[in-house]
């Protein structure tokens, strides 16, 4: 198998020293199993983006790997592949090492495991603070409650904090100080019930960090970061110019989280990460330029997509019934099985059917277990992430839908709203848009145009040539390719290593 792999990746990675891997739509697509994947070309697997928000899935038989802040290259430790947490990153020290932990439980190794000195730290309050703004119904993003906005907030704000810090005690409580200071103005004009609650949640210690008449015991909070310096500090290093100088010398994978739809710069704001999901910000994260890249592939889920958490979804299955179930508390795998049983990815429902591809897709978050939204692959925002991503693409989970009689692309929108300027333009009821307009206002009044296809209707997980891919597949794959420019590099058949298809020409 091996051999055969090798021999993929000479004409698929010909030529190319830095490879990024980004998703094209909002995440949870697959990039854990392509990062693994390459990960055996590689010898330097670098993150630059998100924090614990992210969830990276990486199965290899029966079993699974799954990774928030860890890189998806750390199964290959024991050969010698240096995995690099960036700079642009938001780390949480007890993510870390938990995940360390669970490495430790499995006999696998991460001694070449780098941190960046100059990634932002996440803090107890930063978890706080996300989760009290999310108790807000006004206003709700559906963020992870990870406290990565916060994170990000106090870095631009000039008051956040880095690993390095953990290196210098003095240096951390006073920065730790003047840090909670900033955040208690604000928690005190909510309940204090609300804030109890939260402070009291098992990723918050349980209640450690809570001072009933200050909010937060800062004495727990250095007890508790102290014992996480003491096993992350061997790790952390300067690890931009590490990289920068091994550019054109080894062969480094980029590793994204997200996807570009959630990017601060370019997704669908406000419902977004707080960091730059595009190969830019992925870059710029691990302290390298765009120009260093020599290979970008863009994941795309088809012909089905997913969401998580609040925002505009057009070609949702279920529509606001889909969303405002996805969004309830208590929702997930199991919940959904024990009210709806197995449910057919043909019921003519379409709310149905989108819980039906849900379940056939394991379409549950890695963070969080909650359901993601789920609906039919669309074109007018594929073209736009590829003006950012480029062309070259990596299909995932097509084998969803082996069983589906018929598979709907959308191709264009309808805008159903009111007049509504863009810039110097007007935008008027009845237009049509073949590319998504990264606004709120226009998403929320977009009606999908269906095109639809006959259904494949075989399994393909066995397949490891596209020439022997079924017919009616084939028409849908070339159909999006000449609908967006996309041009496909590998599509993926399967959830396993092995169950991939490098594309010849």
């Amino acid at each position: 198998m091996k051999d055969k792999k090798e021999k993929a990746w000479e004409r698929l990675l010909h030529g190319v020293r830095t490879l990024g891997i980004v998703c094209n739509q909002w995440g949870d697509s697959g990039k854990g199993k392509f990062v693994d994947w390459f990960a055996d070309w590689a010898e330097i697997i670098a993150r630059g983006t998100g924090g614990a928000n992210a969830g990276h899935t990486i199965s290899l038989g029966e079993k699974e790997h799954i990774f928030h802040l860890i890189p998806s290259g750390i199964l290959y430790d024991p050969d010698g592949k240096i995995n690099i947490i960036g700079t642009g990153t938001a780390i949480d020290p007890s993510v870390v090492c938990h995940e360390l932990g669970l490495l430790d439980s499995k006999g696998l190794t991460y001694k070449h495991l780098l941190i960046s000195r100059d990634a932002k730290l996440v803090l107890p309050q930063h978890l706080v603070m996300d989760r009290a703004r999310e108790s807000n119904a006004v206003g709700k993003i559906g963020t992870t409650g990870r406290g990565i906005g916060p994170v990000y907030e106090d870095y631009y704000a000039r008051i956040g904090l880095t690993m390095n810090d953990l290196l210098n005690l003095d240096e951390f409580v006073r920065k730790l100080r003047r840090n909670l200071e900033n955040k208690v103005r604000f928690l005190q004009t909510i309940d204090p019930e609300i804030i109890k609650g939260i402070m009291h949640h098992p990723h918050l210690g349980n209640g450690r960090f809570w001072d009933p008449k200050t909010i937060f015991n800062i004495d727990a909070i250095v007890e508790a970061y102290l014992v996480h310096t003491a096993k992350l500090e061997p790790m952390i290093h300067e690890t931009d110019g590490f990289l920068r100088r091994l550019v054109g010398k080894k062969n480094i994978l980029l590793e994204g989280a997200q996807g570009n739809l959630l990017s601060i710069d370019f997704g669908t704001y406000p419902f977004v990460t707080s960091s730059d999901c595009s190969i830019q910000g992925l870059t710029k994260g691990v302290g390298l330029k765009l120009t260093d890249v020599d290979l970008t592939l863009g994941i795309v889920k088809a012909p089905y997509m997913t969401r998580v958490g609040e925002g505009s979804f057009p070609t949702e299955l279920g529509g606001m019934k889909s969303a405002e179930w996805c969004a309830a508390k208590g929702v997930n795998r199991k919940s959904e099985l024990k009210q709806f049983g197995r449910l057919d990815v043909n019921d003519p429902d379409d709310y149905l059917q989108g819980i039906a591809i849900r379940m056939a897709g394991d379409e549950y978050g890695a963070t969080t277990g909650r359901p993601r939204r789920t609906g039919w692959l669309d074109l007018p925002l594929l073209r736009y992430s590829l003006q950012h991503n480029g062309p070259n693409t990596i299909i995932t989970k097509p084998d969803v839908l082996d069983q589906c009689d018929l598979i709907s692309i959308c191709t264009e929108y309808v805008y159903t709203g009111d007049d509504y300027r863009l810039g110097q333009q007007t935008l008027k009821k009845g237009q049509r848009l073949r590319i998504a307009v990264m606004d709120s206002h226009v998403m929320q009044h977009c009606q999908p145009v269906y095109t639809d296809f006959g259904g494949w209707k075989t399994p393909i997980q066995d397949i490891r040539s596209s020439d022997e891919l079924p017919v009616e597949f084939r028409k849908i794959w070339k159909f999006i390719e000449f609908e967006t420019g996309m041009q496909t590099r590998v599509i993926s058949v399967g959830k396993d290593r092995d169950q991939t298809i490098v594309v010849e020409g």
